[in-house]
């Protein structure tokens, strides 16, 4: 777990993923409790993502032990299966895209988001 300023990052309580198309006829919803789960569902959905569009259609909640959420939408290509954190990998790069709208370093700095090794 990171730190800031001498105290723990709030940690990851669950993430809710939602898959709105792709190989599947329906939206269908998984929960997991940790970024590695979360890795090993996109990469799964990210294989089969040569649908139309060459991308699988992900809307996720991520919540944190503090009861405070983030959500959006992610969109898996299939080389996405050969990454490692997925999710927290896009949440820092939209955080990085709209920094200038809202306080993204203090997000960053207070929950527990990891980087891409």
């Amino acid at each position: 777990m990171g730190e800031r300023q001498g105290k723990a990052k709030i940690a990851l309580k669950g993430v809710l993923i939602t898959r709105k198309d792709g190989s599947v006829r329906c939206p269908y919803d998984v929960v997991v409790g940790t970024w590695e789960e979360t890795d090993a569902i996109l990469k799964l959905w990210a294989k089969a993502s040569c649908g139309n569009a060459g991308y699988e259609t992900c809307d996720f909640r991520v919540v944190f032990e503090d009861g405070n959420s983030y959500a959006g939408t992610h969109y898996l290509r299939q080389q996405d299966c050969f990454l490692r954190n997925i999710l927290a990998t896009h949440i820092h790069r939209i955080c990085d895209e709209t920094r200038i709208g809202w306080d993204a370093d203090a997000f960053l700095a207070r929950y527990d988001i990891p980087r891409a090794a």
